[in-house]
């Protein structure tokens, strides 16, 4: 599919990954999805999940391994940041409405996201306002505008752990799974160690950027 005229806001690289997305097969396998972000303009980062867009940085997707999901995200802490946030929902909602990202069926009203079905994953548009988390505004959370694109045939939540699949993918996964594996912070030590030696950098840097989270599940901070 050709993209067709768009609002300049919105990069080329999110509707490629749509168009994808409302396609077959791009949640069937990490190595299918991290293979489309890739041949649509997103780079990967060092912790595992994480990609920013090659041409502006202001976009990026968080995405998991089981099931594999993705969630786009946007963010901005100025005094316009909503309502900027806001404008480019209506962009984004407009170009999935309008068919540019492929053939979609919207989901029931809601109050808070749009919805969308496609032929197997689920569209889901939201947009937070910035939230202070204390009374004196000290410290706050951003604007954030998310569009998730989950398989409907999982929960959107993580799956349980299994610890089989967790040793089998550490010892023969593809690079990439392990790469995923290694952000999983309820790992056991022996699969920990295993990841801590693999041959693939970016595996062992994953692994070393999760290690807080890892302590925070273990209950050790």
């Amino acid at each position: 599919m050709t993209i067709a005229t768009q609002p300049h806001e919105v990069p080329a690289g999110v509707l490629l990954l749509l168009q994808r997305a409302t396609g077959t097969g791009l949640l069937s396998s990490v190595e299918a999805m991290a293979t489309a972000l890739t041949e649509t303009g997103w780079v990967r980062g060092t912790t595992s999940g994480s990609w920013s867009h090659a041409t502006d940085t202001s976009w990026t997707v968080e995405s998991g391994d089981h099931a594999p999901n993705l969630s786009i995200f946007t963010h901005g802490d100025d005094e316009h940041a909503h309502q900027r946030l806001l404008h480019l929902a209506s962009a984004l909602r407009a170009l999935i409405d309008s068919g540019q990202a492929g053939a979609v069926q919207p989901g029931e009203a809601d109050p808070d996201w749009s919805t969308w079905s496609g032929t197997d994953a689920v569209l889901s548009l939201n947009v937070t306002p910035q939230r202070q988390l204390d009374e004196l505004g000290k410290y706050r959370l951003p604007a954030l505008l998310q569009l998730a694109i989950e398989r409907g045939d999982t929960p959107s939540e993580r799956l349980p752990l299994d610890l089989q699949r967790a040793h089998r993918l550490a010892r023969e996964g593809s690079p990439i799974a392990r790469w995923y594996l290694a952000g999983d912070d309820r790992l056991p030590d022996d699969v920990v160690a295993l990841l801590a030696a693999d041959e693939d950098s970016a595996v062992v840097a994953a692994l070393e950027a999760n290690e807080g989270q890892r302590r925070v599940a273990r209950g050790e901070l």
